[in-house]
């Protein structure tokens, strides 16, 4: 048998590249996170690195500006010029806090008030500078002032700042990066759902595929060929089923072959062997004693079940061969009285009721089949049936399905065996008493019939005694010929 193309690895390689597969999201998701999170902390570091070196500035802004006031004081005060070099180093450190300044990342608003300040203070260092050590602090006290309020408002600006930029925008990088990572997760997490989801279809089909072959091969349909595709020992098992189907097929044709030659082999002299024995019964070779009488019915009545197990074995044969169908238009009541009138006698020996319900149904099926079929669960039914029994036959039309039941008042088929029930040579175990055990082929025989004619056969739940079988067939909607 010749292999099929292996596009994918083993069932286990398959499982680890599918496992592989869906954790790559995930990790990719844990990494996105981390980096993310490594943003943020970034983030909140820089802020907090300027807040600090906003505060830090800040405060030596408002210590430099005391240092210039206190310079300038006591340089008035004391009337000293030596001291004019505190009131220059009170300047430059003023300026350096102010150049600071400067070079953080200001808005436009503070920028201009850094530079506002820094000229104030340029100015009044300028005065300070020229004024002569006789002069008086009180002349430069309201410069003085404005310097302490600009200062002031500039401290307070940066705090504003802080709050208002900093911390806020701090805020609002941690809540733009928690929404990414809510999305990234969510994302990463289907992505993930939808590769397990492709992988495990793609694992699951194949062993569904052989599950359906399997169960195909139980039910002995031996006529698809099995062909599985996915993993290489899946690959390998459905190759290995195919197999066990065409070895399975050979043998059915072999049994069927064997029935048939064995049947007809048997039909010959057992025609024989009746005609000899009615001779006998007829008394043709002479009288016979009481004995001898008794002697030639058990042979007649065992020759007479020997030739009906043949017939079903040819019949089932017929069945299981007969692959075309002759559908035709005929109404279902005619066949039911042509298959009722073939039991009258028996009917009347076992003292059994007939009833029927029937539609006035036409269909489109092969006939013979149906008939067939028919007769096999009739005669089943009364074989089970107990003497005086009823025996109901009712057919009815359920939209596109047409049903047929046929019902019998016998000891009925235990739940256990219900599986077992249309398999071939199946005979149950509740067996009607005094009379001779069928060959356990007439439902097999009614069942593959009513499948060729795309039906259903099934043994119905009843809350009544006995058994009760229904057909299902397709109804053609077809409006059947006129005449």
């Amino acid at each position: 048998m010749p292999l099929m193309p292996r596009h994918l690895p083993s069932f286990p390689g398959l499982l680890i590249t599918g496992f592989i597969l869906v954790v790559l999201p995930l990790l990719g998701g844990i990494i996105g996170m981390t980096y993310a999170l490594e943003q943020m902390a970034l983030e909140g570091r820089r802020s907090v690195t300027i807040s600090a070196q906003i505060t830090g500035a800040s405060r030596q802004l408002s210590e430099a500006e005391t240092a210039l006031k206190r310079a300038a004081g006591q340089y008035f005060v004391l009337e000293d010029p030596s001291l004019k070099e505190r009131l220059d180093r009170a300047h430059l450190r003023f300026t350096e806090v102010l150049d600071h300044l400067e070079s953080l990342p200001w808005s436009l608003e503070l920028a201009q008030q850094v530079v506002d300040l820094s000229r104030q203070e340029q100015r009044l260092y300028q005065q300070l500078a020229n004024a002569p050590a006789s002069g008086s602090y009180d002349t430069y006290k309201l410069e003085f002032d404005r310097l302490d309020l600009a200062t002031e408002l500039l401290s307070e600006a940066t705090t504003d700042y802080i709050r208002d930029h900093l911390v806020t925008g701090m805020n609002d990088t941690a809540s733009e990066i928690q929404s990414a990572m809510i999305y990234l997760a969510a994302g990463m997490i289907l992505l993930s759902l939808l590769l397990a989801a492709i992988f495990a279809w793609l694992l699951s089909r194949p062993v569904r595929k052989l599950s359906a072959n399997i169960r195909r091969l139980g039910q002995n349909d031996l006529e698809s060929p099995i062909n599985i595709h996915g993993p290489r020992d899946l690959e390998l098992l459905g190759q290995q089923l195919e197999w066990l189907r065409c070895r399975l097929l050979e043998l059915e044709e072999k049994k069927l072959n064997f029935f048939r030659e064995v049947s007809h082999e048997l039909k010959t002299p057992l025609t024989n062997m009746l005609e000899a024995v009615s001779l006998l019964r007829d008394e043709v070779t002479g009288p016979l004693t009481t004995q001898q009488s008794e002697v030639v019915e058990i042979m007649r009545g065992s020759a007479f079940n020997l030739r009906q197990r043949i017939e079903d074995l040819l019949r089932y044969n017929e069945a299981i061969a007969q692959a075309s169908l002759e559908p035709d238009w005929f109404e279902l009541q005619p066949l039911i009285d042509e298959i009722k009138s073939r039991f009258d006698l028996t009917l009347r020996s076992q003292q059994l009721r007939w009833e029927s319900q029937l539609e006035p149904v036409q269909l489109k099926a092969d006939r013979n089949r149906l008939s067939v079929a028919l007769e096999n669960l009739i005669s089943n039914a009364i074989r089970f049936s107990p003497k005086g029994g009823v025996l109901g036959i009712d057919a009815s039309c359920d939209g596109e399905t047409l049903r047929i039941s046929v019902r019998d008042q016998g000891p009925g088929i235990a739940e256990s065996q219900t599986e077992l029930l249309f398999q071939p040579f199946y005979k149950g175990t509740r067996q009607p008493q005094g009379t001779l055990k069928g060959s356990g082929l007439g439902l097999a025989i009614a069942k593959t019939h009513i499948e060729q004619l795309g039906g259903t056969l099934s043994l119905k739940p009843s809350a009544e005694p006995g058994a009760h079988f229904e057909i299902s067939l397709p109804n053609n909607k077809e409006t059947p010929p006129r005449g």
